[in-house]
């Protein structure tokens, strides 16, 4: 009799460890990990809302490769589209954003040192299948900093590599529901 009930206690424990494990498995899933099952995604050329010419090329063509790349979602034409990326470029500037005081020999005239670059967006998310919003008029600004002179340090260009990865990251992050 001893045996059979240390046989049994063994039954139930190895009962109890195949419960757990299959119970823990129900927080995972291994379905789509975006807002309302969206896949596809349009993403049309922005509108400019500034006073910078061309930048909505720029950042819709950046946002597109972001997503490409990215490869959670596939961008698709409209028609094809769960789902469409619109959104407004609302605020571009480029303006300095620390100084140093030049040596008394050069004038001691105080000048820019660094400069910024910030890029705002208001975007919406719409779904082709309800022709409802998942999320609407989301406001993202992203920004980056550099320095004038080339001091083989932050140029310009790396500033707005910055912003683009920003923008898209924040993109994907509304988009992409959490594990």
């Amino acid at each position: 009799m001893e045996i059979s009930r240390g046989y049994g206690g063994s039954v139930s424990i190895l009962v109890l460890a195949v419960l757990l494990v299959l119970s823990s498995c129900g927080y995972y899933g291994t379905g789509s990990r975006t807002a309302g099952d969206v896949k596809r995604i349009a993403v049309p050329y922005f509108q400019n809302e500034t006073a910078e010419p061309d930048i909505e090329i720029e950042v819709t063509q950046q946002i597109i490769d972001g997503i490409v790349n990215d490869n959670t979602l596939k961008v698709v034409s409209e028609e094809e589209a769960d789902a469409i990326l619109e959104g407004s470029i609302i605020e571009y500037s480029n303006v300095p954003f620390t100084f140093n005081e030049a040596p008394a020999a050069s004038g001691g005239e105080v000048q820019a040192d660094q400069y910024r670059v910030l890029i705002g967006l208001r975007i919406s998310l719409l779904n082709t299948g309800d022709n409802a919003y998942i999320w609407e008029n989301k406001r993202i600004n992203a920004h980056g900093d550099y320095y004038l002179e080339d001091t083989g340090e932050q140029t310009y260009e790396k500033a707005l590599e910055e912003v683009y990865r920003d923008i898209v990251e924040s993109i994907l992050g509304a988009t992409v529901e959490e594990w």
